[in-house]
């Protein structure tokens, strides 16, 4: 407990120096700076379905900053323990190859691919020098710590869209976030006498290459900079259940990831197990995001009624209760099926009204109070006049294994002659 007491001390020197220093919090500035400008362009892409709320944007980006800032410490308490040096893994070329395959498809711009194919052309061709092992350790933390991100922080706030999937227009949300994380990772310095520091036990590092590691190497804290980002759709599930599972199964593969990297810190054999999981499994987890989009999607309108989208926080209807999912069954009385009924109907500032609402099997009453002149808040799910919409299509790659894997089903189903 000491020694975990003392790293924590070392690390949060470490980042107070470094956020007090004009260089760096100039960095940590212009890093925020961007991911308010990438709130903000979210937020115009859902601009005519929230009138009114200008700001929003800002308040996700101090929410990321402040969550994004803790995830940092996790991932630094985690680096140390590995004992993953950043001297050896080559950041510089996998910031590089993470760019080429950024222009082949946006969605590659992740370290899982980028690490897999440098630890492949280093097993193949014994290039760049890389520790395979510690790359596949940093993937693996970055990622885990994206995983708790996105179960604390991914369902705040999302930004209610309209969508056009397969002819059909649904309601949905737009869930992408993004948090800059300040980080402090080990750099070896040589082995120098230190003149103070902290001894490590002799279990440490966890992830030890026996072909370089030697006994006595001295190393330094360094702070780095990294952005950590979240971007799905959710129009088959509320954003709290896909944020969930998309959180479990980057979770999982971040588990998965780093025990390989520690058995292949050991065992030669699984390098090149390790390699070919990084993409293919992080692949795997965007496949059953994707899989889950192709079910019957629940934001759709009502047989009778006008289903509820979203309800603006603060708004009057949120007030009286309305919530996601309601369906409106009338107003004082009246039928509603379209929205613009309901926002006719509802145009009598002095008089109280009163809504029947359906929740799931339930059917109730709520009194939104008159003397509001106030928009109610209200986001339908899109009618078939919608002026607006997202066209949403599937990754071709996962539409050619889908295919790849229905002909392989096929064959095995057929019966025997």
């Amino acid at each position: 407990m000491e020694m975990v007491l003392s790293i924590l001390g070392e690390i949060g020197r470490v980042l107070v120096d470094n956020l007090t220093s004009p260089s760096f919090l100039l960095i940590y500035l212009a890093l925020f700076g961007l991911v308010t400008w990438q709130y903000r362009r979210l937020q115009k892409m859902s601009e005519f379905l929230l009138p009114g709320r200008k700001k929003i944007y800002l308040r996700s980006a101090l929410v990321s900053t402040i969550f994004g800032l803790m995830g940092g410490i996790l991932g630094s308490v985690l680096l140390i323990f590995l004992g993953i040096d950043l001297a050896g893994i080559g950041i510089s070329q996998l910031w590089l190859m993470a760019i080429i395959l950024m222009l082949i498809q946006p969605r590659f711009l992740c370290f899982a691919y980028g690490a897999g194919l440098l630890s492949l052309s280093n097993l193949l061709f014994a290039y760049p020098d890389i520790n395979i092992p510690q790359l596949m350790g940093l993937v693996a933390v970055l990622h885990l710590v994206e995983s708790l991100l996105i179960l604390v922080n991914g369902s705040y706030s999302p930004l209610p869209v309209y969508i056009k999937k397969n002819g059909q227009l649904r309601g949905g949300f737009n869930l992408q976030l993004f948090w800059p994380i300040p980080l402090v990772a080990l750099l070896g310095v040589g082995y120098i006498d230190p003149m103070s520091g902290i001894n490590m036990p002799d279990w440490w590092p966890l992830l030890r290459d026996s072909a370089r590691f030697t006994e006595g190497q001295t190393y330094a804290l360094l702070p780095i900079m990294a952005v950590l980002g979240y971007g799905e759709i959710s129009t088959t599930q509320t954003p709290y259940q896909t944020t969930r599972k998309s959180s479990r199964h980057l979770f999982l593969f971040s588990l998965v990831l780093l025990f390989l990297a520690i058995l292949a810190s050991r065992w030669a054999l699984f390098l090149p197990l390790a390699a070919i999981f990084s993409p293919l499994g992080h692949e795997l987890v965007i496949w059953l995001g994707m899989r889950a989009e192709n079910r019957v999607p629940i934001y759709v309108p009502s047989k009778r009624g006008i289903r509820v989208l979203e309800v603006l926080p603060g708004s009057p209807v949120h007030r009286a209760g309305v919530r996601s999912r309601d369906v409106i069954l009338t107003l004082n009385g009246a039928m509603t099926n379209h929205f613009s009924v309901l926002q006719e109907l509802s145009g009598y500032e002095y008089q109280d009204i009163v809504l029947e609402i359906k929740r799931g099997e339930k059917i109730f009453k709520l009194l939104l109070p008159g003397g509001t002149n106030q928009d109610l808040g209200i986001i339908p799910v899109p009618e078939n006049n919608a002026p607006r919409y997202l066209t949403m299509s599937d990754d071709g790659i996962f539409c050619t294994a889908q295919r790849i894997w229905k002909r392989i089903k096929k064959v095995h189903l057929l019966p025997p002659k």
